[in-house]
């Protein structure tokens, strides 16, 4: 759900991830990272040390990762030997290209991206952490008061705003539509990013839009807007929405600093604890870094931060992705995944 990108080193490597990289809600083309490596601060690994001290995470201004900057700001990763910069992105697309290119050393993305980009062989992309899970209220099919659409079976033969087609934003609402009988194939799907669909409604532009927090809650309070339809409900209910990628192999980040990554998932599951417990920990996160206002952070539907990385639950997001061809054969996730050792 998000913009922008990153140079890949050879004109094969950007076409391949290019490709791949379509489906990720929200995403954008792909523009210039800065090339600032941070090599010099790896070190030999020795009993009870991190291969690398200080790593990049390429993240996003989304209510998803405010546990990282809750870890952050709270000493969690320092406690571990420890220090995490967060790198903003514009787009889910753009972290993932700075992991592969090396720009990044993990990388917070939508599920969908590094599945399909996994799916189609671009590099060994492994998942570090999770980081949200969809629960009701967070991804959600709006219409305004003086809309056409007032139910599920409506949307057939409508036009409906998404970030992105083959991401969260039209498989889960579709997920849900089959399970009501209705006829998505009649939907024209318009794509353009999160501010954008709210004016597109109130103009007349689209007769509905699929959004998530904290653009549901803007969407009621701004617009009056109604929920048409729960895109995190029935088969998609708690569905994993995102996590934390890096990439394997010899030489690569995943591979070589087993220690430092142990360190990352240890310090924040701890923060993924504490802010699941307590909303009011993550407010102050949303506002900061996902720049909403206080009086909505305090009204967003917050989702499951994840304490646990567990293959069944990302193997849903596959699942679903091969249900409606995005990918062309079984991915099994299992492989993906980098268990922390309390697991």
């Amino acid at each position: 759900m998000r913009r922008t990108g990153s140079v890949v080193r050879t004109a094969k490597r950007v076409g391949a991830l290019a490709a791949a990289l379509t489906v990720a809600a929200s995403l954008a083309s792909c523009g210039a990272l800065g090339d600032d490596s941070s090599s010099s601060n790896a070190s030999p690994s020795a009993d009870g040390q991190l291969e690398k001290t200080k790593i990049k995470v390429g993240v996003l201004p989304v209510v998803d990762v405010a546990p990282l900057h809750y870890a952050i700001e709270n000493g969690y990763f320092k406690a571990e030997g420890l220090d995490v910069e967060p790198v903003t992105m514009a787009s889910g697309p753009a972290s993932v290209n700075g992991i592969i290119n090396g720009d990044l050393d993990i990388a917070f993305a939508s599920y969908p991206a590094p599945l399909v980009a996994q799916s189609k062989k671009v590099a060994d992309f492994k998942i570090v952490a999770e980081a949200l899970a969809a629960r009701p209220g967070h991804l959600v099919v709006v219409a305004t008061p003086n809309s056409s659409v007032k139910s599920p079976e409506q949307l057939a033969g409508k036009k409906i705003a998404i970030t992105a087609r083959n991401s969260f934003t039209d498989l889960a609402p579709m997920s849900v539509m089959k399970t009501k009988g209705v006829d998505f194939s009649r939907i024209t799907w318009v794509e353009m990013a999160f501010p954008d669909m709210l004016p597109a409604m109130e103009r007349g532009d689209v007769d509905a839009a699929v959004v998530v927090e904290p653009w549901v809650t803007r969407a009621e309070k701004q617009l009056g807007a109604m929920p048409v339809l729960d895109g995190a409900t029935g088969p998609t209910a708690e569905i994993p929405m995102s996590g934390y990628i890096a990439i394997a192999g010899e030489g690569k980040f995943a591979t070589a600093n087993p220690k430092t990554i142990a360190a990352f998932q240890k310090a924040l599951q701890k923060a993924q604890a504490e802010v699941s417990q307590d909303r009011t920990k993550a407010e102050p996160m949303f506002v900061k870094y996902a720049k909403i206002d206080e009086a909505t952070a305090k009204l967003v539907t917050i989702s499951t931060y994840s304490t646990s990385l567990e293959a069944s639950r990302v193997q849903r997001v596959s699942d679903l992705l091969e249900e409606f061809n995005v990918i062309k054969a079984h991915l099994d996730v299992a492989t993906m995944l980098i268990a922390p050792k309390s697991q």
